[in-house]
């Protein structure tokens, strides 16, 4: 069956690939691509021209949509790969979580924006490849804030850290994780590791972490309040960036580019992506979370996204929403 739609889609690209082979190459070139075969290439080339349509017909439609697409680095990918390699984020049970729950302050008046890149508390973005541990570069977003804001330091963390040493906790490295279990682990540990000291290495290996390069640690876990987006407002406005979930398996959320995303196509409780809000604020009249990926630069706003905000809980973005306690 495989062969059939190899050939299939070899004869697709084979058909048409003449008619963009400048743009084509151009992008495999601006995102490093390689192919081990003429063939792969033929069936990469049929992928990335169907996303190429998809984005263009959305970015003819951008003024009704409010955000715009672009053909990043995963427009070679079908959607069945994206979701393997990317959406890996899962959430452990309940029972086995000991957090602190979040109460919003009493009497505060919050800020009407908010960005904490300016304020030293966000570190530059990474890029997790086909690594699936979006978990932990939620979790090491989060200490990195909260260490920044205490310390009036910033120290860049160790994703490797935990992608190889929280799987005695029920983490499975590049296969998926909990950003809760990235903390516990951390917490129990006694610190993680610096990025300088143990460097992301895009696969799973053995525990090599080493206290005396320990760049950060946690006492303990605070919740938001599940959906809550006020309460989510009131934590990062005064405590700092959140690890947060959300739903990202829709082809918009992968071709992010400008804008405010919103779209009602996402789940607010089939949370399958990890990544920081390190912000929040309005733009056109939409109000909007500032949130940190850890696709690189390349991929929606040089890292970032603007998910709406006060819509519903939209994709999830405040149903699993932590942060470390120092």
């Amino acid at each position: 069956m495989r062969s059939i739609i190899l050939f299939s889609l070899a004869s697709l690209a084979m058909a048409v690939q003449y008619e963009f082979v400048e743009e084509w190459h151009l992008w495999k070139g601006q995102n490093n691509k390689r192919y081990a075969s003429e063939l792969e290439e033929l069936e990469r080339h049929a992928i990335w021209l169907s996303n190429k349509k998809y984005v263009e017909e959305h970015n003819a439609r951008a003024d009704a949509f409010g955000y715009t697409l672009a053909m990043n680095h995963l427009g070679d990918l079908s959607a069945e790969e994206y979701v393997e390699q990317y959406l890996t984020n899962a959430r452990g049970s309940n029972e086995h979580r000991e957090m602190k729950a979040f109460l919003a302050p009493k009497g505060v008046q919050y800020a009407e924006s908010i960005d904490w890149r300016t304020k030293g508390a966000v570190t530059s973005v990474k890029y997790q490849g086909q690594c699936g541990a979006s978990y932990a570069f939620a979790a090491t977003g989060a200490l990195e804030g909260a260490s920044a804001l205490a310390n009036d330091k910033q120290v860049t963390l160790s994703e490797q850290n935990i992608i190889d040493c929280s799987v005695p906790y029920g983490n499975h490295g590049c296969s998926g994780g909990d950003t809760y279990t990235a903390f516990k682990y951390v917490i129990d540990n006694g610190g993680i590791d610096t990025e300088s000291s143990y460097s992301f290495k895009g696969k799973q290996s053995s525990c090599q972490y080493n206290n005396k390069t320990s760049g950060a640690s946690a006492t303990g876990v605070v919740s938001i309040g599940y959906g809550s987006e006020s309460d989510l407002l009131a934590a990062v406005a005064t405590v700092g960036p959140v690890a947060v979930a959300v739903d990202a398996n829709t082809n918009a959320f992968r071709f992010y580019q400008s804008g405010v995303f919103d779209s009602s196509s996402c789940s607010s409780t089939k949370l399958n992506h990890a990544m920081l809000v390190t912000g929040y604020g309005s733009y056109n009249g939409k109000d909007y979370w500032l949130v940190k990926n850890s696709w690189s630069k390349n991929w929606g706003d040089s890292g970032y996204i603007l998910m709406v905000r006060n819509k519903y809980n939209q994709c999830g973005i405040a149903s699993d929403a932590l942060y470390p306690m120092l």
